[in-house]
């Protein structure tokens, strides 16, 4: 019996010094959307960018569609995760890149996104898809002065989340452009006098 003991001491003790033997996960890759956006020439100095999404948008998740399997499945990568919730980094690019230029006004950006999700047409080709609506809102009257409904499909690099990323990254320069045009258009200038 003593033997018994003495050698599960032997087999046991330098065992517990190895640490655990089931391998740790790893921690999942965190992407954002780049930095160094460029500033955009826009007329009114916008009083306040806003942006919202749908509760499933809310989390660090990233989101990808296998479309060519089914058009109403979202999955997302097990490995990877945004490094903030989508509508934080799409606020605070917008932000960079619509910056004020002058005395702000009473008008506020609300762009509400409804799509934030990286499709899959086949198993090697993916795509970006940034969709939704940008309303020019007076906050005084708190009245809607124009809305743009807006999709855009940026295709991927790679059919994984970072290439996935990448994608969102040209996206989302790609929505800016949209908006500063939009802002600047001849048919919105009696409303920006409105602001």
């Amino acid at each position: 019996m003593k033997y018994t003991w003495l050698l599960m001491g032997m087999v046991i003790v330098p065992l517990a010094g190895c640490g655990p033997l089931v391998a740790r996960p790893q921690p999942p890759a965190l992407h954002d959307l780049g930095g160094g956006r460029a500033s955009l020439a826009v007329g009114l100095a916008l009083r306040d960018i806003e942006v919202a999404a749908p509760s499933w948008l809310e989390g660090t998740a990233m989101y990808y569609r296998l479309a060519y399997r089914s058009a109403t499945r979202l999955d997302f990568y097990g490995g990877s995760r945004w490094s903030a919730p989508p509508v934080e980094m799409l606020s605070v690019a917008l932000r960079r890149m619509l910056e004020p230029a002058g005395p702000v006004s009473a008008c506020a950006l609300q762009v509400q996104v409804d799509e934030f999700v990286q499709s899959f047409d086949q198993p090697d080709s993916a795509r970006a898809l940034i969709g939704g609506r940008a309303s020019l809102v007076d906050t005084r009257a708190r009245r809607v002065l124009a809305r743009l409904p807006f999709s855009i499909s940026e295709p991927g690099a790679g059919a994984d989340a970072a290439g996935g990323a990448a994608a969102f990254s040209r996206g989302v320069d790609a929505l800016g452009g949209r908006l500063a045009d939009w802002l600047n258009s001849p048919e919105l200038k009696a409303l920006r006098d409105d602001c």
